[in-house]
Parts: C-alpha cells; structure tokens; sequence
C-alpha cells in the first residue's frame, strides 16, 4: 500500500512538471518572444505589424538559435510544475485526512447519541425555538447558558443541539429560522453570545461548536471545557452556580457551593 502512495505521489509531481514544462515551452517563451518583438519593431501600430511580428516571432521562438532560452524555460517551467503538483499532493493529503477524521467523529457522536444522556451528555432540541409553543423563545438561551456553565464546574462534557430528550434527531433548520444570520456561522456566533451574555466573555475559549450531518440533518455539538476557577449564571443581579448531578444540571445553595468547591480542591 505504501509503495502504491509512493506512485502515486511521484506520477501527480510528474504529470504537473510535465503540463509546467509544456505551458512554459509552448506558450510562455513563444508569448515572450512576441513581446519582444513588439517592443523593439519601432514601428507605428498597426493589424498588419500584428500579423507579421506574431509569424517571425513565433517561428523564431521554436528555431535552434533561441535552444538556449527555450530550454532555459521549459527547465524553470518544469520546476515550477513540480513544485506546485508536490504543492498540491499536500493539500490533497490533508483534505482526505480531515474527510476521514470528520467521518470518525461523525460515527463517534451517533455513538453518544444512540447511548443518550449521562453525566457528560446533554440533548437539546434547540437554542431558540420552542417545538410545544412552535414559536421562538428567549428563554431557551438560559436554558443552554445553563447546561453549559453546569457542564463548566464540573467535568466537561458535550451540548448536543437538535436532539429531543429521547434520541430524535430534529436539526437545526427550525432555530435557524430564528436568527438573523440563518447558516451555521450564525448560528456559532449566537451560542457565543449566549454565553458571553448569560456567563461571560472570558467562558467562550472553554467552548468548541461545531456541525455534523446525521441522518440528514445539522445538527451541533458544543464541547464545553471544566473551568478551574468558579463559574456563575448571571439572571438579572443575581449569580446562580449550577453544576452535574449524573445526567441533570442542579443549582447550589450558596452553602452547598461552598462545600462543594472546597470538595473539589
């Protein structure tokens, strides 16, 4: 298999120097030449300088007298060539290796949802619109701030959105319609200001969001970070911490935070 890639490296390097050499032999030092002859004809323009400037130059450009350049371009071409098809075989290589990692981890997230919520997972149908209501709802961003900052003061763990509570894949498309920017882009850009509103700025470099395709739909996958430090709920003036109790996100008392955080040292 190795001995295969191997080939199969060498001949894209060598068909790209072979179409680089071709281009600079056949069509840049002829090109040159007839520039060439253009600049030092010292004639008035005109169609019929055309003519005769493009049959001597290019005549000329294929003759023995300009082997000289003529070699000296089709070499340059060749290394351009090769240099780009090795160019190329690299950026071929790292698109097949994120195709394959995306294929993994789309495989590993039907895995986690088929095995449903724990301590680490949560399903969530949607950031924004309310499926018993069928009507957009704010109050569904409080309710993502706090699995995240729950997920944040304990150990991690994964926000799947477009999900129902049982598995169901809905998608996105729904809450897209939400937003004002209504594409993935959108969409990421909402989750962090969620967070940001409702936790804070400095929370959002604990989060990664990203979009997979199961079943025919987006949905998003936030993976949350623990935080170090404590981290709060803003709602109105008031703080709430809120952390995991196996696949549920409890607030503590101000007492019980105490305890648990002296407990986590």
């Amino acid at each position: 298999m190795e001995i295969k890639n191997v080939r199969n490296d060498f001949s894209i390097i060598l068909i790209h120097a072979l179409i680089g050499a071709a281009l600079f032999y056949f069509l840049v030092h002829p090109l040159t030449m007839v520039l060439y002859g253009f600049e030092f004809s010292h004639q008035p323009f005109s169609f019929s300088l055309i003519g005769d400037v493009l049959k001597d130059q290019l005549w000329q450009s294929f003759s023995f007298r300009m082997m000289g350049m003529n070699t000296t371009l089709t070499v340059f071409g060749t290394i351009l060539g090769g240099g780009y098809g090795m160019l190329w075989r690299k950026i071929r290589e790292k698109r097949l290796l994120i195709d394959k990692q995306e294929r993994l981890l789309q495989r590993d997230i039907n895995k986690i949802i088929e095995m449903g919520e724990n301590e680490r997972v949560e399903f969530k149908s949607s950031i924004r619109y309310d499926y018993n209501k069928k009507t957009p709802s704010r109050d569904l961003e409080l309710v993502i701030a706090k699995t995240i900052v729950g997920f944040m003061n304990s150990r991690g763990g994964k926000l799947i959105i477009g999900v129902d509570d049982t598995g169901e894949i809905l998608g996105l498309e729904s809450d897209f319609k939400t937003l004002r920017h209504k594409n993935t882009d959108g969409y990421e850009r909402k989750i962090f200001e969620i967070i940001a509103n409702n936790i804070g700025q400095q929370y959002s470099f604990k989060n990664h969001v990203s979009f997979h395709q199961i079943q025919g739909e987006k949905v998003c996958v936030v993976d949350i970070e623990n935080s170090p430090e404590p981290a709060y709920l803003s709602k109105g003036e008031n703080t709430v911490f809120f952390t995991r109790n196996g696949n549920a996100t409890c607030p503590l008392t101000v007492k019980e935070t105490v305890e648990y955080l002296e407990m986590r040292k």
